[in-house]
């Protein structure tokens, strides 16, 4: 049985229009010891899939409206908040975009780390005093009496990255969700945090959601990935067949923008970076078939009238294109 298991999810948004769906009927599963690299352009859903998981999706401008998220037998969007908030840092963790957002800039480190603790009801704090320490080490932060005593302003991006991703791991938890951990991180720091998490994975088995729109970062620490866009899974499959084969004109399009370094041969014209034209559509767009439709080069007129069923290519390699060449 799979550690997570996202059946056909629908999280839906109240607009001016009305309701639109910024996940649309998404299916993956993650294994323990896996990740999982969900990969694709900003306002794909990725962000939005993992805040669903979490239970964090606010309730005043959006809702689950289908589907179901299945983790150790249960389903979390038929649990009651007060279950899921027992879940929530103790065997579902979440490492959230821009830590110096996330952090609180008016407690310590180890007070912010502390909570994880307090909220599950560990109040002894010469235990948690401990434990802090503890995982400040885990995730190979020098000085950790001295940082835990700072505020998130006073280390570096690095150190504060590395903060939260402590936190995340306070109750060793199952399954843990990366939202962009390296954004706005150097590439030297941005290897560090990546070969941490993917460390930590091999060490306590964590099943991890790597969500990030580098493909390079797909390509070196994730076993699977998933391919999103507007809201759907496109493609899917273990990471070095998709790479190897892409089958979406979506995923050929990502792959292709990638700039990769070679050497000229003499009197060899400068190539320009390949792009994919237009942008990804607004929420607020209906459209009947395949969103990726306008901005494809082998759009069919059905493509813009039914949705692509996702359908199985090769074995654990699936796409939901109507181009025959994405067989």
């Amino acid at each position: 049985m799979a550690l997570l298991d996202v059946n056909n999810l629908v999280t839906e948004f109240t607009t001016p229009a009305g309701p639109r769906r910024a996940v649309n009927e998404v299916s993956f599963a993650v294994q323990r010891g896996e990740i999982l690299g969900l990969v694709g352009e900003s306002g794909s859903g990725k962000s939005v899939t993992a805040l669903s998981i979490m239970g964090l999706v606010d309730n005043q401008v959006g809702r689950i409206a289908g589907g179901s998220i299945g983790f150790g037998g249960m389903d979390l969007t038929k649990l009651p908040a007060a279950e899921l908030r027992a879940l929530r840092g103790k065997r579902l963790s979440m490492i959230f975009q821009e830590p110096l957002s996330a952090l609180n800039p008016c407690y310590t480190i180890g007070d912010q780390i502390a909570e994880a603790f307090l909220a599950h009801g560990d109040t002894d704090k010469r235990k948690n005093h401990q434990r802090v320490l503890d995982l400040l080490r885990l995730v190979h932060i020098p000085d950790p009496e001295g940082v835990l005593r700072r505020y998130p302003h006073e280390i570096s991006g690095g150190m504060r990255q590395r903060a939260m991703i402590a936190m995340a791991l306070a109750y060793t938890p199952e399954l843990l969700i990366a939202d962009e951990p390296t954004t706005a991180l150097d590439v030297t720091i941005q290897a560090q945090v990546l070969n941490l998490i993917d460390r930590l994975r091999r060490e306590l088995s964590l099943g991890v959601v790597l969500i990030t729109h580098d493909i390079g970062i797909v390509a070196q620490y994730t076993d699977r990935v998933a391919v999103m866009y507007g809201g759907r899974i496109v493609e899917t499959g273990p990471t070095a067949e998709v790479f190897a084969a892409p089958k979406h004109p979506y995923t050929i399009g990502l792959l292709a923008s990638v700039p990769r370094l070679r050497h000229r041969k003499p009197g060899e014209k400068r190539t320009r970076l390949q792009e994919i034209p237009g942008s990804v559509p607004s929420i607020a767009e209906i459209t009947q078939g395949c969103r990726f439709a306008n901005r494809c080069a082998h759009s069919m007129p059905q493509c813009a009238q039914q949705v692509p069923p996702m359908r199985e290519r090769t074995a654990g390699h699936a796409t939901a294109c109507h181009w025959e060449g994405a067989a």
